[in-house]
Parts: C-alpha cells; sequence; structure tokens
C-alpha cells in the first residue's frame, strides 16, 4: 500500500457531519421523535440530519480509491485483498464490537435493576441480533428495526462495501468519461429507486407503527433493512468524485472557500424547505471536492487544532452518542422510576426548547470527552495491534 498525501480537510468534514448526527439523535430522543431543538413547523432542518451518513458513505468511497485504488488498479490478488481486509477491519471492527458489547451489558444490567424495556430501543434486541452484530450482518435485511447500537448499522452495511470495492476499482479505472459520468447518473437514479420503491416495502414491528417513513417525504432513509443499496449509492459515487479529483474536474472552480459555503447553504436549504432527498444530496460531491482540492482559506480554517481533533475522534463520535444516550436515559428512568397507575391523563411535559439546547450541547461535551478516550485507548491501540500483527505474519 503506498502513502497518499494527507487530506486534511477532509478531516473535519466528518466530524462536523459526526456531531449534526448527534444532535439529530439528542432531538430524537429528548424531544419524543423530535420538534424540540428546532420546531419543524419552522424548520425541517435538523429531521433531515440522517442524510450526513450518506456524506460519510460518499466520503468513504473517495477515500478508499485515494488510499487504496493503486493496490488493485490491475487486479485484485490475495495478498493485497487480505492487506485491505485487515486494515478495514482494523479500523472499523474493534470500536464496533465495544461498543456493541457494551449495549449488551447495558440492557443486560438495567433488566435486572428493573428498568423497563424501551420497544423503540430493544425490540430487536435478543440472540440472533447479537450474532448478526457480531458478523456484521445486522443491517442486511435480517431485522425488522435496529438492534443494540443503532448508530451501528451504517458500519455493517459499509464493511460489506468495503468487500466489494478491490473488485470495482480496476473496471472504473477501464472507464472514459463518459462512462464514468453515467455511473455518476446511475447513482443519483438508485436514491430515486430508494424513494419510490423501496421506502414504501420497508417492513416495521407491529409494536411501532409510529416509526414509519412516510412515503410522501421522498426520503432515503432506509437503514436496517436496504441500507446496502443506500450505502452503495453513496459509495460508488465517492468513488466517481475521487475520478473527478484526479483529473482535476473544474478544480478553478470548486477550489474556494465562497463556493464551499455556498454549496453546504444550498444543501441545508433544501434540508430546511423539506425538499426530496435525493435533491438535497446532491451538492454533497461537490462540497467533498471542495474540501479535497482545497485553498488557502479553507485550507487555513480546517487546519483549526479542535477541528482536526473532533475529525479524529469522528468514528467515536458516531458509534459512542448512542450507548451514552441510552445510559443516560436508563439511568433517569431508574432513579425516577413511573407508575403507571399514577400517571395523569394527557402528554408528559415538554421541555422548553432553550433547555432542550443546553442539554444538548452538555451531552456533546460529554460525548466529545468520552470519544477522546475511546479514540486514545480503544480505536487506536487495537488498530496498531492488528496492523503490526499483519506486518509480523
Amino acid at each position: 500500500m503506498t502513502t497518499a498525501k494527507y487530506l486534511k480537510n477532509l478531516t473535519p468534514m466528518r466530524g462536523i457531519a459526526a456531531l449534526l448526527t448527534v444532535i439529530y439523535h439528542v432531538d430524537l430522543m429528548i424531544g419524543n421523535g423530535g420538534d424540540l431543538l428546532i420546531k419543524r413547523s419552522h424548520s425541517m432542518l435538523l429531521s433531515r440530519m440522517y442524510l450526513m451518513v450518506d456524506f460519510f458513505f460518499i466520503l468513504s468511497g473517495f477515500i478508499l480509491c485515494y488510499v487504496y485504488g493503486k493496490m488493485f488498479a490491475s487486479n485484485v490478488s490475495k495478498e493485497a485483498f487480505q492487506k485491505f481486509a485487515i486494515a478495514r477491519f482494523a479500523r472499523v471492527y474493534p470500536l464496533h464490537f465495544f461498543t456493541f458489547s457494551y449495549c449488551v451489558l447495558l440492557f443486560f444490567i438495567s433488566a435486572k435493576a428493573g428498568v423497563p424495556d424501551v420497544p423503540v430501543l430493544q425490540i430487536e434486541n435478543n440472540y440472533f441480533s447479537m450474532f448478526t452484530n457480531i458478523l456484521l450482518l445486522h443491517a442486511m435485511n435480517f431485522h425488522k428495526w435496529f438492534s443494540w447500537n443503532h448508530a451501528s448499522w451504517s458500519i455493517s452495511v459499509e464493511w460489506w462495501a468495503y468487500m466489494l470495492f478491490p473488485f470495482l476499482v480496476a473496471p472504473i479505472l477501464a472507464m472514459d468519461s463518459r462512462k464514468k459520468l453515467t455511473v455518476a447518473v446511475l447513482c443519483f437514479l438508485g436514491y430515486l429507486v430508494i424513494t419510490f420503491f423501496i421506502v414504501p416495502i420497508v417492513t416495521i414491528p407491529k409494536e411501532l407503527p409510529f416509526v414509519r417513513v412516510d412515503p410522501n417525504q421522498l426520503s432515503i432513509n432506509v437503514a436496517y433493512q436496504y441500507g446496502y443499496i443506500r450505502c452503495l449509492c453513496g459509495f460508488i459515487l465517492g468513488m466517481m468524485v475521487y475520478q473527478a479529483y484526479s483529473a482535476k474536474w473544474f478544480r478553478e472552480y470548486l477550489s474556494n472557500g465562497y463556493v464551499l459555503v455556498g454549496l453546504a447553504l444550498l444543501s441545508f436549504s433544501a434540508m430546511h424547505f423539506n425538499l426530496p432527498d435525493f435533491l438535497t444530496i446532491i451538492p454533497f460531491p461537490f462540497i467533498l471536492l471542495c474540501g479535497a482540492y482545497g485553498s488557502i482559506g479553507m485550507d487555513k480554517f480546517f487546519s483549526n487544532r479542535f477541528l482536526q481533533r473532533i475529525g479524529d475522534w469522528s468514528f467515536s463520535i458516531y458509534l459512542v452518542h448512542q450507548p451514552l444516550l441510552f445510559t443516560i436515559g436508563s439511568i433517569m428512568t431508574y432513579l425516577n422510576p413511573v407508575d403507571l397507575s399514577k400517571q395523569v391523563d394527557g402528554p408528559p411535559p415538554k421541555i422548553e426548547m432553550l433547555t432542550g439546547w443546553l442539554i444538548c450541547l452538555a451531552f456533546i461535551g460529554v460525548t466529545l470527552l468520552v470519544s477522546f478516550l475511546t479514540y486514545r485507548f480503544i480505536e487506536v491501540p487495537a488498530r496498531n495491534r492488528l496492523n503490526r500483527k499483519q506486518v509480523a505474519t
């Protein structure tokens, strides 16, 4: 594997996307399905932040081409595939297994302590889903809902995209510019297929009818079922973005900080106005290209030490934030048990928006602290150990 120049602007982008995902899930958890941190009657911005996962998929396809593309430019040798697979395993599996194991232990202790189950969090937590989580199969259409660490569904589908990646490189490199553009267009058509044909057929547990994605929202938010299709659309699109980057496509226009800001505002505006997801993600590849090309202003901004650190911790941020939310929820329920026989009629009192944001900011602080620790003491040591073991053998 050759050493590629570090694209330092992409690291903070990954961190920012991870934090936006955290805010999205905090809003869902403490706002009873959302509508707390930003009222949906005012803006749909937060309710569409699940699209940050699609940015991750596109970024992943780009980065893998950038780092590993030359390994598979002509063929897929057994040795090269093994090195690649172990490197990716070392990158994603140790923290996935740690957070999964933590969730199993958390819900076991909670049950023993008498904390009642929360169906939306635990309905698919069983021995079979433990098995599929261990094998990273839990988002490959084996379940009717999320299991254990819900956010890890994207790790499941991305792992299997990794396994496909080496066999895609040479065919893509053999394409001319027109065919590569055609593949990129087909990826967007894939999002249309998800929107109009796949979202309506996703199944959910009968106990959770309120979680069904409304097809009228024109969403691509599929995960535990058909998430692999969603992942491949973004992942292969990211590979095409790398081809554009290699050809310096529109570099004179996209290596500009103002263009980057404009594209980000365009995407966020589409979320705000609740436009279809397949339109909202159109700026994502161009945002990625802007960051990869860089400029004096962009390079200076993204060199900020804090932004670089949250980028380094982004994988931890993404995988630890839901177990932390589950932990806080279990502790609060244990300390403040609800006696349903004495509960008055009507919905529970809602948290004020300002209070919600204060809670969210405090939770982000806790998440960053824990993410630093898991990055320092789990991610990096496990990755280094597995990679050293590979070199030794």
